[in-house]
C-alpha cells in the first residue's frame, strides 16, 4: 500500500513539472526580451503620458490604436510605467500572469466527464498548457505591449463563455449580467473580443433562455457591434476595405489556423483546411445530437476564434497571405487547435468505451499531437531567437541617448521602424528616471564601462593575424560624439587551433582613445548594403 501511494506520488511530481514546462520555457523567453519596449507601444503610450505626467482627461485614454479600442491596456501600460518604470519585462509578466488565470479558466471548462480517469485528465491538462503558453506566440510573450492587447482580450471572452455556459445550467442574472460585462471588458481591449457577442445571441436562442436574456444579448451586441463600425475608420497605412477580394480571404484563413505549425504556407495552408474539415463535422454532429452542453464551451471558442481569423482576413489580407504567419496572432489559432483537442475525447468519451479501448484511439491521437507541438516549438524557437537577438543591441540604444544623442537610423532599426514617437518622448522618460534611463548604462553594460582606463597588459600592440576591423564611416552628432561604422573579420587560416574559433562571433567592440580609456562600444551584426 505504501509503495502504490509513492509511486502514485513520483507520478503526480513528474506529471506536474511536465504540465509546468511549457509556462517555464515562456518565462525563459522573457527573460531574453529587454527593457526597452518597441514598435506601436510608443504611438499608443503617447496618448496619455507625456512629459507632464499622465493625461488626467478621460477621453485622452479612450484611444483607438489602428482598429482597435485598448483602454484596458493603455491602464496596464500606465500601471507598468509606475511599478517597472516602464520595462517591456514587466508588460511581458503581466502577459504571462493573465495567460496563467486563461489556463486555469480552460482548465475548469473541461467537463466532468473526462475527469473521471486520472491520466486522461493530466494529458488534456497538459495539453492546455502547451497550446494556452504556446511558444508560436513568441511576438506576444516577448513584446509585452502586443501580448497584454491580445491574451487579456482573449481571457475576458473566455470568461465570458464560461458564464454564459453557467447561464445555461442556471439562468440567473448574475451570469447574465457578467458575461455582458465580460463582453465590454473585451472590446475595450481588443477588437478580436467583438466575436463574442453573435455567440451570446446564438446561445441564448439554441437553449431558449428566458426571452429577457435573449433580448439582452440581441440589443448589446448591436449596440457594442454598432459603436464600433459606427467610429471605424480604415487605418491610412492598411489596405482598403473597399477592394476586398473573396479568393484572398478564403486563402488566408486556412494559413491564418495553420501557421503556428509551420511557416511554410502551402503546408500551414492543407493543416488548417483539415481543421476547418474536422470543425464542420463537429458543429454537424453537434447540432443533430440536441446539442449536448459540454461541448458548447468548446464550440463557442472555436467560433470565437474563426471570427478573429475572418476578421484578420477582411483587415489584413490585401497585405499578401504571407501576413497571415505574424507570430502575434498565435495565440488564437491555438485556442482554436485545443478546443479541437478537446471535443476529440469529448466524442470519444460519448462512444462509452473501456479504458484500455479508449488507449486504441487515444496513442495513435498522441502521437500526431506530439509531432505538430515539436512543430510548434520549432516555429516559436524561430522567432523567439530573432527577437532576443534584437534585443541585444537595447543598450546601444540607451547609451546614445543617456550621452545625448538622438539616433534615428539605429533607433529605426533596434526599436522601430517610426521613431518619432519614441524620440517625441525622450525627455519625458528621462524626467521620469523610465527605460532606458532607468540605470546608467555608461556603468552597467554588457561590454565595458566608459571613461575606465583598460590596463594595458590587456591590449596587444598590433591586431592580431587572424583579426582585421576597420571604422569606415564616421556621422558627428557633436564635437564630442560620433556614431561610428566598420566592420571587423576573422582571416582564414591554416592554424588548426585558429580555425576551430573563426565562427566564434563578437560580442562587444570597446572603443578606446589615445590613453587607452573607453569611450564608447558597439556590437557586430548590423547589416551593411556592401555585404
Amino acid at each position: 500500500m505504501l509503495v502504490k501511494k509513492k509511486s502514485e506520488l513520483t507520478f503526480l511530481i513528474i506529471a506536474t513539472i511536465t504540465i509546468l514546462l511549457p509556462a517555464f520555457y515562456i518565462l525563459f523567453m522573457i527573460s531574453k526580451a529587454g527593457e526597452l519596449l518597441n514598435f506601436d507601444y510608443w504611438w499608443m503610450i503617447q496618448n496619455i503620458y507625456s512629459i507632464d505626467g499622465f493625461s488626467t482627461n478621460i477621453f485622452d485614454w479612450m484611444f483607438r490604436a489602428n482598429e482597435h479600442f485598448v483602454l484596458i491596456p493603455g491602464i496596464i501600460y500606465a500601471l507598468n510605467i509606475v511599478v517597472t518604470k516602464g520595462s517591456n519585462i514587466g508588460l511581458c509578466l503581466a502577459t504571462f500572469f493573465l495567460a496563467c488565470i486563461q489556463g486555469i479558466l480552460l482548465t475548469t471548462l473541461v467537463p466532468n466527464t473526462l475527469k473521471k480517469y486520472q491520466t486522461i485528465l493530466l494529458l488534456l491538462i497538459l495539453f492546455i498548457s502547451i497550446f494556452n503558453f504556446t511558444p508560436a506566440a513568441a511576438h506576444n510573450w516577448m513584446r509585452g505591449y502586443s501580448g497584454v492587447h491580445w491574451v487579456i482580450a482573449n481571457l475576458f471572452v473566455i470568461a465570458s463563455i464560461f458564464c454564459v455556459n453557467k447561464l445555461v445550467e442556471s439562468p440567473q442574472n448574475k451570469w447574465l449580467i457578467a458575461s455582458i460585462s465580460l463582453g465590454i471588458l473585451g472590446c475595450i481591449s481588443y477588437s478580436t473580443a467583438l466575436g463574442i457577442w453573435p455567440i451570446l445571441s446564438t446561445v441564448a436562442i439554441l437553449f431558449k433562455l428566458p426571452k429577457r436574456f435573449t433580448i439582452s444579448y440581441i440589443i448589446f451586441s448591436i449596440l457594442v457591434i454598432g459603436i464600433y463600425f459606427l467610429t471605424y475608420t480604415t487605418p491610412s497605412h492598411h489596405p482598403s476595405l473597399s477592394k476586398l477580394n473573396i479568393i484572398n480571404i478564403i486563402a488566408y484563413i486556412p494559413v491564418y489556423l495553420g501557421a503556428i505549425f509551420t511557416h511554410n504556407i502551402p503546408v500551414a495552408s492543407t493543416i488548417g483546411w483539415f481543421g476547418l474539415i474536422l470543425t464542420g463535422i463537429f458543429f454537424t454532429y453537434w447540432l443533430f445530437s440536441s446539442y449536448p452542453q459540454d461541448w458548447l464551451p468548446w464550440l463557442s471558442i472555436i467560433t470565437y476564434t474563426l471570427g478573429t481569423a475572418l476578421m484578420a482576413a477582411v483587415s489584413r489580407s490585401g497585405f499578401g497571405v504571407e501576413q497571415a504567419i505574424a507570430s502575434r496572432y498565435a495565440t488564437l489559432p491555438s485556442l482554436f487547435w485545443l478546443s479541437l483537442i478537446i471535443l476529440i475525447f469529448l466524442l470519444l468519451q460519448q462512444q462509452q468505451p473501456t479504458l484500455k479501448k479508449q488507449w486504441y484511439f487515444v496513442m495513435p491521437l498522441v502521437a500526431v499531437l506530439t509531432i505538430l507541438t515539436i512543430l510548434m516549438y520549432r516555429v516559436g524557437t524561430e522567432t523567439f531567437r530573432e527577437i532576443a537577438h534584437r534585443a541585444t543591441y537595447q543598450p546601444l540604444v540607451g547609451l546614445s541617448l543617456q550621452i545625448g544623442i538622438s539616433d534615428p537610423v539605429l533607433i529605426k532599426e533596434k526599436v522601430g521602424n517610426r521613431p518619432a514617437a519614441f524620440l517625441g518622448l525622450v525627455d519625458a522618460l528621462k524626467a521620469d528616471g523610465l527605460v532606458p534611463f532607468n540605470r546608467n548604462i555608461k556603468k552597467d553594460n554588457f561590454c565595458a564601462n566608459l571613461d575606465e582606463k583598460i590596463n594595458s597588459d590587456l591590449l596587444t600592440a598590433k591586431l592580431p593575424e587572424n583579426l582585421q576591423g576597420y571604422f569606415d564611416t564616421v556621422t558627428e552628432f557633436s564635437s564630442t560624439t560620433a556614431r561610428v561604422n566598420g566592420w571587423v573579420s576573422q582571416v582564414k587560416s591554416q592554424n588548426l587551433e585558429v580555425k576551430s574559433k573563426e565562427n566564434v562571433q563578437i560580442k562587444c567592440i570597446a572603443i578606446l582613445n589615445q590613453e587607452n580609456v573607453v569611450k564608447g562600444f558597439g556590437m557586430s551584426g548590423f547589416p551593411r548594403a556592401d555585404v
